[in-house]
């Protein structure tokens, strides 16, 4: 990957970021395609719902600016519409 042809501290970190986000993305797809096949425990919905929106908020923290903002995301799939606000303040 990346730091294997750029030979920086940098590059390392950006190769690991590349691979932390992609092990997120792995494991917020497949409780998006859990989600649905758990309709009778409403409470194991619950927690990968919670689970989708800790991983989309742990994939999109580092990329937010670092101002006053609210920024929305909203997933519309066939049987699952998620919707999940972050709130940041200048300096966090």
């Amino acid at each position: 990957m990346l730091a294997t042809i750029l030979k920086s501290p940098r590059a390392v970190q950006t190769t690991i970021a590349i691979v932390e986000a992609n092990a997120k993305l792995k494991e917020l797809s497949r409780v998006i395609v859990e989600i649905p096949q758990q309709q009778d425990d409403k409470e194991a919905q619950r927690r990968l719902l919670h689970r989708s929106g800790q991983l989309v908020e742990d994939l999109m923290s580092d990329v937010l600016p670092k101002q006053s903002s609210d920024t929305t995301l909203e997933l519309n799939l066939a049987m699952l519409k998620f919707r999940h606000t972050v709130h940041r303040e200048k300096g966090e």
